[in-house]
């Protein structure tokens, strides 16, 4: 495209801030029309054409999607990784950082896949090829759920101060694991198939507590609440891939941004669920596709 993208994320309810940062740049100066997807594109375009004297070409939100993923997995080196066995950790100690794993480019943009995109919400594809894909499925349960309980839950002002809590939590102190049902018996953790250490119920050790909230911190409250959200998309996404037969299931979205733990959970749970025969796929440039597709469609630029 001879020139470079500078990405810029802010929550919607800083519209008017972005809009300054147009403003106080004169890049309104420069620029007619821009090619805007999602329900901002609607909801906004009226403010914009009003303040700025900008129009927005409005883009289908998943055709955008599509066209922005397919063209930095084809023209993007290392832009797809994932996660091997050795590289996640158990859920209550840190993440292995920079211990992704990529993945070669002609695999990477092969089809079919699933696609699933966790924003606010979650929204699931089946992706054939370019242009052909459909909405297979999605969830509620997504970023938004995570990010709102835990403005009841703890004091964090922002997602990314959130994601550094749950850094610190441990899970073990909110979560009830099958060893805190089964106990130390060997034979009876062998007869159900399930390690002591794994999540029977989310949230699931307060209720036995005369005190729920008695030596619980904010962070583990940060970190079971993530791996709740997270394994409860992990799981519809296994069900969608075992139901469309897929095996590589591509995981994008703003929930997803330096939020290794999520990634390792993800790509663990596949792996466990599908016995080793399907895959979860990370992007580097997760969050911005629906931006960088919708430009490019908006200028006839397809991959």
């Amino acid at each position: 495209l001879n020139g470079q993208f500078h990405f810029i994320r802010f929550e919607t309810r800083h519209m008017k801030n972005a809009m300054n940062l147009m403003r106080i740049n004169n890049f309104h100066k420069n620029i007619k029309e821009i090619g805007a997807t999602g329900g901002g594109a609607h909801k906004y375009a009226n403010e914009w054409e009003r303040d700025l004297g900008i129009g927005m070409a409005k883009q289908d939100e998943m055709d955008s999607l599509v066209a922005g993923m397919q063209f930095v997995m084809s023209d993007i080196a290392g832009e797809c990784y994932t996660f091997k066995p050795n590289d996640w950790t158990a859920d209550t100690k840190q993440p292995n950082e920079g211990q992704s794993s990529v993945v070669n480019g002609s695999v990477s943009n092969a089809f079919p896949y699933l696609l699933v995109s966790i924003g606010t919400g979650v929204s699931i594809l089946r992706v054939d090829g370019p242009r052909q894909h459909e909405r297979v499925s999605g969830s509620t349960i997504g970023g938004g759920t995570y990010w709102g309980l835990c403005r009841l839950l703890t004091g964090s002002d922002s997602f990314s101060d959130v994601l550094n809590l749950a850094m610190k939590g441990d899970p073990s102190k909110v979560d009830m694991m099958v060893g805190d049902i089964y106990g130390k018996d060997s034979n009876a953790l062998e007869k159900i198939g399930l390690p002591s250490d794994v999540v029977a119920s989310s949230f699931g050790k307060l209720v036995a507590k005369q005190n729920p909230s008695e030596g619980i911190k904010e962070e583990d409250l940060a970190r079971a609440l993530l791996l709740m959200v997270t394994n409860n998309i992990g799981q519809v996404a296994h069900l969608n891939a075992q139901l469309h037969e897929t095996s590589r299931i591509y995981f994008v979205g703003t929930f997803l941004q330096h939020n290794t733990i999520s990634q390792q959970r993800l790509a663990h749970a596949i792996d466990y669920w599908s016995n080793g025969n399907m895959e979860a796929l990370f992007l580097e440039h997760e969050g911005y596709f629906g931006a960088l597709g919708s430009f490019l469609l908006h200028h006839g630029i397809e991959h």
